[in-house]
């Protein structure tokens, strides 16, 4: 690779003189990273205005400073750096999250495994699958069930939609502007706006309604407090709350699912652990196999595997001087598997979990990311992919559909292409 830096900047590949590193990079994007980790080390510039950094303590340091002098932005399309009006958003989003924290406690939570499972009946059956698309439907509607209990008609379809419209803008690391005449980015919009005029008419139903028992996050979010959350704040949160408990835990599971195909001594570990659980939604705790086999696959397939910053102010990281507006970059995938800190990083090992001399190196293991950013739903999530995997280990039998070999696609999120199985319910269903 030809090198291209500055004073200030670190080193990185030269690329083309109009589109940079682009092309190379959409062609096999995780092998790009790695090649320029290999050659650049563990801060590298990608073009004039993105770093990516590699090593813990720089990730650590990026995340851990999101909100004051970094800044998350997640729309897919491209637009004028406005760092006042994303500072504004990480204020809203800081607020809204204390008083959704208390959302997760455990009475609401129990009560939404509960549903949880009747979800999975009525979604995962007999017969051939595409996996991915079962599992988003499985996490369309449990999500919708958490965040809107039962006034979540119309949610689960319009919040797949939305998802859907996302994947294939983020195909392409050329944003595109909102006034593009392109049929993706009329299909985004058009997704988006629906769906929060969908949460717009449900908060104001739900408000309107008076007070109720606190069932879901919107209850919680609705309760008399000191500081009353605007209609926007909940709407905003909620949407943004929603996505990502879409389309991780969805991908999450769909990882699972392969490995459950890959690795027949770690099936039987599971179904054995499966067999001894009591009741059909059992406590979080109970299954230190199921947990620690559901940590090691997000280890090997984080579903957010690239995540990026932008800068809010002229600071530095690191050493390196960055400009407000600029985007720094870290790869989950590569730091999830890098050898520096893990041991066999490529081999699924969930012993690696329950032994207590075993733990991960600080910063090194973030599926759910870090900092003030840090996923809201980490134990949700946890919980729900635990019973999910308890539940097709214990009452499914899985087999490997005939066809393509399965291929990690590193879009928006990381999928498994191609993973297609039949399951077929066992004589003896204890679920």
């Amino acid at each position: 690779m030809k090198r291209a830096s500055g004073p200030d900047r670190p080193p990185g590949p030269r690329g083309h003189w109009l589109f940079g590193n682009s092309e190379d990079y959409d062609r096999d994007r995780s092998g790009f990273l790695e090649r320029c980790h290999r050659e650049f080390g563990d801060v590298f510039s990608f073009d004039a205005r993105t770093v990516v950094v590699s090593s813990p303590d720089q990730v650590h340091a990026l995340l851990t400073r999101t909100n004051e002098d970094f800044l998350a932005e997640n729309s897919p399309l491209a637009g004028p750096v406005d760092t006042e009006r994303m500072a504004d958003d990480a204020k809203l989003w800081t607020t809204t999250r204390r008083a959704g924290w208390q959302g997760l406690h455990r009475r609401v939570a129990q009560a939404h495994a509960e549903r949880l499972h009747e979800i999975f009946l009525d979604t995962v059956g007999d017969g051939e699958l595409d996996v991915l698309a079962t599992m988003t439907d499985f996490f369309g509607r449990a999500t919708a069930d958490f965040c809107l209990g039962p006034d979540a008609a119309g949610v689960p379809e319009a919040l797949a939609e939305n998802v859907a419209a996302i994947d294939p803008l983020s195909r392409n690391s050329l944003q595109f502007p909102a006034w593009w005449p392109s049929r993706k980015v009329r299909r985004f919009t058009a997704s988006r706006e629906r769906l929060l005029a969908l949460m717009t008419d449900l908060v104001r139903r739900r408000r309107s309604a008076g007070e109720s028992p606190v069932q879901d996050l919107l209850g919680v979010l609705l309760a008399p407090r000191d500081q009353e959350l605007s209609d926007l704040q909940i709407e905003r949160f909620l949407r943004g709350i929603m996505l990502a408990a879409l389309g991780v835990p969805a991908t999450a599971l769909a990882w699972i699912v392969y490995e459950l195909g890959e690795r027949p001594d770690v099936l039987a570990r599971l179904e054995a652990e499966a067999a001894t659980a009591d009741g059909t939604v059992p406590e979080m705790g109970a299954l230190p196999y199921t947990e620690a086999f559901v940590k090691e696959v997000l280890r090997l397939w984080p579903p957010t595997w690239l995540i990026g910053r932008t800068v809010r102010r002229d600071t530095e990281l690191d050493g390196w001087r960055l400009r407000t507006g600029d985007q720094v970059m870290f790869s989950m995938y590569r730091l999830h598997r890098d050898p520096r800190w893990w041991s066999e990083p490529d081999r699924l090992v969930p012993e690696r979990w329950l032994d207590p001399h075993s733990t991960p190196v600080r910063h090194t293991y973030l599926p759910f990311g870090a900092g003030p950013r840090v996923c809201v739903g980490t134990q949700l999530g946890m919980m729900q992919l635990t019973l999910a995997t308890f539940w097709l280990v214990g009452g499914m039998e899985i087999t490997r559909s005939e066809g393509a070999a399965v291929t990690p696609d590193f879009g928006g999120l990381l999928l498994p292409r191609n993973l297609s199985v039949r399951l077929r319910r066992k004589s003896s269903l204890r679920i």
